[in-house]
């Protein structure tokens, strides 16, 4: 079996209210063929053969607005991170999360039964070299894949086709010095995800202009954001190969919300359609869950085998 993790940043489930909500505002086809209705908290939970949704607490039990790299540490590890450090931390993963990623991530975890996992990511060239110099900082997804010992994807195969830059489309890349690869349809960057993911058992990939855009508040590019996702997610949906599932999930809310700048309390979505996607998502209660039922379903077993 395959499973690719769509990794969307600070995305809630809020009110279907078009005022603050770009969901509710910009209602588009993936969307209305799977739910008839706008991605808004009022759809509820949902569990079928076709897709699933089911609603996460991103607080964790914790007091004050979940972030990032407390977030996404509990999504990709199986630990309750804000509760093992006392607080929700935002951005990226100091040494006391780095480490509870180093022993407890998704990554390793497959590796570790023997299994094969990547990352579809594309990071430019000197992206090493930046963190070196301490231009960058390391986030949770990248250091899934470092503390497991499994390589970067760069510009060598983004050009072969097995790599997707973090906007989907390439859009971006001139921004950071990388002006020799092409912009891509976001049909096409699913369709490389899809014959990427078919390679390995586990596939992550992420994407974080809805947190970016989110803090912002751009409704113009809100509305691109989501038409991008709506291509991209309706793709996968349509391509993905008979014994594959998808899961698409996040750390926090903050893009169904352009009243305020900062997160939200909002519960996150946890979508998932393809192969046993009834069962994935029966099985999912917490953010914390998101890991070992991927395990178990990786490995033939049901959570509480």
């Amino acid at each position: 079996m395959n499973i690719i993790l769509v990794f969307v940043d600070g995305l809630g489930l809020g009110e279907n209210n078009p005022e603050i909500n770009p969901f509710a505002k910009y209602y588009t086809d993936f969307f209305k063929s799977n739910f008839a209705r706008p991605f808004t908290k009022e759809i509820g939970r949902i569990i079928s053969s076709t897709i699933s949704l089911v609603l996460l607490d991103a607080s964790l039990g914790v007091e004050g607005l979940p972030q990032s790299a407390t977030g996404q540490t509990a999504l990709f590890t199986g630990i309750n991170a804000p509760k093992e450090v006392g607080r929700h931390i935002q951005a990226f993963p100091g040494p006391q999360l780095t480490k509870i990623i180093a022993e407890h991530g998704i990554m390793k975890q497959v590796l570790a039964a023997g299994l094969t996992a990547t990352s579809a990511n594309m990071y430019s060239p000197d992206y090493l070299e930046l963190v070196r110099q301490r231009k960058r900082r390391n986030s949770v997804t990248t250091l899934l894949s470092l503390t497991a010992g499994i390589p970067l994807r760069s510009i060598a195969e983004m050009k072969a086709g097995e790599a997707i830059y973090q906007d989907i489309t390439n859009d971006m890349l001139p921004v950071f010095g990388v002006h020799d690869v092409s912009p891509v349809s976001p049909s096409v960057a699913a369709n490389r995800l899809l014959y990427l993911a078919k390679q390995y058992n586990f596939t992550v990939f992420e994407y974080f202009q809805t947190d970016r855009i989110g803090h912002k508040q751009n409704w113009d590019t809100a509305r691109s954001i989501i038409n991008v996702l709506d291509e991209f997610l309706s793709s996968l949906q349509q391509g993905l190969p008979k014994e594959a599932a998808v899961i698409v999930t996040s750390d926090h809310g903050n893009f169904e919300d352009f009243s305020v700048k900062t997160h939200t309390r909002n519960l996150i979505p946890l979508m998932v359609f393809g192969h046993a996607c009834e069962q994935i998502a029966q099985q999912i209660c917490y953010l914390t869950d998101v890991t070992p039922v991927i395990l178990s379903t990786l490995k033939g077993l049901n959570y509480s085998d």
